[in-house]
C-alpha cells in the first residue's frame, strides 16, 4: 500500500521534477532537470538582494519627498480667478494671502478647474509655486516599493524564464529525435 494524503501528494511532486533514480529518464531529460535547477537558484540568489537594493533605494528617495514636501509646502485657501482649457487638463489662476498677510496670484494645470470666483483649496511651495496635490503620503512611498521590488524581480525573471524556454524546446526537439529513432528501430525488428 503507498503513501497516502500529504505524502502521496509530496511523493508525485518530487517525481514530477525529477527527484527519482527512474531508469527510463534519457540524458536529455536530466540535462534539461539541471539547466532548469540552475536556473532557478540563479533566480533566487539573485532575486532577493536585487529587490532589497532597488526597494531600498526607492524607499529612500520617497521618504526624502515625504519629508521636503511636508517641510516646503503649506494649505492655503484660494480663490479662482479664471480657468483656461489646454489640450490636456485645464490651467487654473488662483490667489491666496499668506499668513502674513500678502497677496498672491498663481497657476497650476488641474483636471477639474471649477469655476472663477469659487474658493478651493490649494498647496503652495517654495517661491509661490501652486498645486492642487496634497504632501506626498507614505503610502504613496510603500507603494512604490513594492512595485519596484516586484518589477525588479520580474526583469531578472523574464530573461531566465526565457532562457529556460529555449533550453526546452532544444531539449524537446532532441527528444523527438531519439523517439523517431526508437520507431525506426522498432519498425525494423522481425518478430519470430
Amino acid at each position: 500500500m503507498g503513501p497516502s494524503g500529504a505524502a502521496s501528494g509530496f511523493d508525485r511532486l518530487r517525481r514530477r521534477f525529477g527527484f527519482d533514480h527512474n531508469a527510463l529518464r534519457r540524458d536529455v531529460d536530466r540535462r534539461q532537470w539541471m539547466l532548469g535547477i540552475a536556473l532557478l537558484m540563479l533566480f533566487l540568489s539573485l532575486a532577493p538582494p536585487l529587490c532589497a537594493w532597488a526597494g531600498r533605494s526607492v524607499y529612500a528617495s520617497g521618504v526624502r519627498a515625504e519629508r521636503q514636501e511636508r517641510a516646503t509646502r503649506h494649505e492655503v485657501s484660494a480663490t479662482v480667478l479664471r480657468v483656461e482649457d489646454m489640450r490636456s487638463g485645464r490651467k487654473v489662476t488662483v490667489t491666496w494671502r499668506e499668513p502674513d498677510g500678502t497677496a498672491r496670484t498663481g497657476s497650476f494645470t488641474a483636471f477639474h478647474g471649477g469655476t472663477a470666483g469659487q474658493r478651493r483649496e490649494v498647496w503652495v511651495g517654495p517661491s509661490s509655486q501652486v498645486t492642487d496635490e496634497a504632501p506626498r503620503h507614505h503610502t504613496r512611498t510603500v507603494g512604490d516599493t513594492l512595485t519596484v521590488a516586484l518589477g525588479s524581480a520580474m526583469a531578472l525573471g523574464m530573461p531566465l524564464l526565457g532562457l529556460y524556454l529555449i533550453i526546452r524546446y532544444r531539449c524537446d526537439q532532441r527528444r523527438y529525435r531519439l523517439w523517431d529513432a526508437e520507431w525506426a528501430r522498432f519498425g525494423t525488428r522481425r518478430i519470430p
